[in-house]
């Protein structure tokens, strides 16, 4: 299979497979919902150094090993264990834009940056962390013919200033650049093992700066990191992280509730599994994930809004936050949840984005859409989003739609869909671990967005993502994207369902879980108490 399209499906569907590849956000302690962004856990005691956290895996992550210079980085669930082993300059932490690598950066100007770094940071390797090793990694990202992913937006050059001062010249202002700097999206690697092992033997190659190196790596089987006792933060408590490579949820499960694993992501309908076991503590949150039914725009019928706004409308949304999800999941009128800050508005007062029978039979006499057309829905077999589309195929059915519904593997469907993209309405997720609307929306609803396969071409949209991507007032920003994800929802590019919550279930001795929006690893500040 196509590297690129295994990216793809990642990063749509990164929720897939019971939200076990990714693992990157837990609430606080005792089940609770930690705020979207919060950078700390819950007072949970003096953190103890030792141990090891085993968790499961149901997908191997991007091959050849854990490269942050190709499109792996692309993949959700592999960016997130990388950032165990990998630094970015920036985090960002309860929304906000805050040192790592770098100790601090000012903007002489709209399109360019300075940034000083730390002084005290080796890579695992021994060799130091320093500007020109900046430079190597973004001069790598932007070589012609790399097949990187998450770019920083606009960036034209990077240029060594001191030993540790790099300047970084945009060819137009972007606002979203700092967050894009952060480690869930651009890892910093040792240029001297990406020279030395890249070609040869990528696993080697995957040296970084972070709380943990990698030890192990089995294709098909397993990955180990151990403690890098090096580490500038000193926030490394344990001795190791195991990711087991197990395909089947079930035998995850049963292995977690044997004491073999100590955490785990599960779907709403494994909650009650994995807490046959009364000490089993469940963490959720909502994050920025949406999740949504969309159409082929260019080709008929959904060529048409009205057919779109009919479809969208049938939708019982609360209906299948309860219904598919067991409460976990909120009803969605937009792409933006209230996670995502000042950019989400309430769209429930755009009528199709709600449950809106008699409208949507309105629209479909008004468009002359043909009822008894069958309408093929693509969908794929892995919870929930089977069950979703079952449920959305019979509510289309309750206002006289013929819908054949088609379910595949995965990996068959997401060929189908973003090689063949031979569709005509498909159900999906958007988890890209986002901390900014720029990275929802530009690549999805942008006509030059590299995962637009919906023939979305509308040059209005284009031209306000456009100028939200420039612009630098955040308040002047957030109405901005209002007005995009209005034109977004009332056009019916998508109807968007529910805001899924992510759900971990973990022993009672794993302490210190966190959730940071930018994807990187929950795990990476944790302990286990004796």
């Amino acid at each position: 299979m196509a590297e690129h399209i295994l990216t793809r499906r990642q990063v749509l569907v990164a929720g897939a497979a019971a939200g076990a590849l990714a693992l990157t956000g837990c609430g606080g302690r005792g089940g609770g919902s930690r705020p979207a962004g919060a950078g700390a856990p819950t007072d949970e005691g003096t953190p103890q150094r030792g141990g090891e956290l085993r968790i499961p895996l149901t997908q191997e992550p991007i091959a050849p090993a854990f490269d942050m210079g190709t499109r792996a980085a692309g993949s959700v669930g592999t960016a997130a264990i990388s950032t165990l082993a990998y630094n970015g300059l920036v985090e960002v932490v309860d929304g906000e834009v805050v040192p790592q690598l770098a100790l601090s950066w000012e903007q002489p100007e709209p399109t360019r940056y300075v940034f000083d770094l730390r002084t005290d940071v080796e890579f695992h390797d021994g060799t130091p962390f320093d500007a020109a090793a900046v430079k190597a990694n973004f001069d790598r990202l932007m070589a012609p013919g790399s097949d990187a992913v998450n770019l920083p937006p606009f960036l034209e050059s990077v240029t060594v200033l001191g030993g540790h001062q790099v300047e970084f010249r945009l060819a137009q202002p972007a606002a979203a650049f700092l967050g894009s700097l952060r480690r869930g999206r651009v890892m910093m690697m040792s240029p001297t093992a990406v020279e030395q092992y890249a070609q040869t033997d990528p696993f080697k190659a995957s040296v970084g700066t972070g709380p943990y190196q990698f030890s192990e790596y089995r294709p098909g089987d397993r990955i180990g990191l151990e403690r890098f006792d090096g580490y500038w933060a000193g926030t490394n408590h344990l001795d190791a992280i195991t990711f087991t490579i197990i395909p089947t949820t079930s035998t995850q499960i049963q292995a977690f509730l044997n004491g073999e694993f100590d955490l785990i992501g599960v779907v709403p309908a494994q909650v009650g599994q994995v807490t046959r076991d009364p000490s089993v503590v469940i963490h959720e949150f909502v994050g920025n994930t949406f999740n949504y039914l969309t159409f082929n725009q260019a080709r008929a019928p959904f060529d048409n809004p009205d057919v779109r706004r009919a479809f969208s409308a049938a939708l019982d949304r609360e209906g299948i936050a309860q219904g598919v999800y067991n409460g976990y999941a909120e009803p969605a009128s937009g792409p933006f949840s209230p996670a995502i800050g000042d950019a989400y508005q309430d769209l429930s007062d755009v009528v199709a984005q709600s449950y809106a029978p008699d409208e949507a039979r309105r629209w479909l006499q008004q468009s002359g859409f043909d009822t008894g057309a069958t309408v093929r829905f693509d969908s794929f077999t892995q919870a929930p989003w089977g069950s979703e589309a079952d449920a959305m195929t019979a509510q289309l059915q309750e206002i006289g739609l013929d819908i054949k519904l088609e379910k595949q593997d995965f990996g068959s469907w997401a060929d189908l869909i973003y090689t063949a993209k031979d569709f005509t309405m498909f159900n999906s997720g958007q988890t890209t671990r986002t901390v900014d609307p720029d990275e929802v929306l530009y690549p999805l609803a942008h006509s030059s967005g590299d995962l637009n396969v919906f023939g979305l071409a509308d040059p209005e949209l284009d031209s306000l993502l456009d100028q939200a991507r420039a612009e630098g007032d955040p308040g002047i920003r957030a109405e901005m994207y209002h007005d995009i994800a209005r034109n977004v929802a009332e056009n019916a590019h998508a109807a968007f369902t529910v805001w899924p919550k992510e759900i971990i279930a973990a022993s009672p001795n794993v302490k210190g879980l966190t959730f940071y929006a930018g994807g990187t690893h929950s795990t990476e500040g944790c302990w286990l108490s004796s």
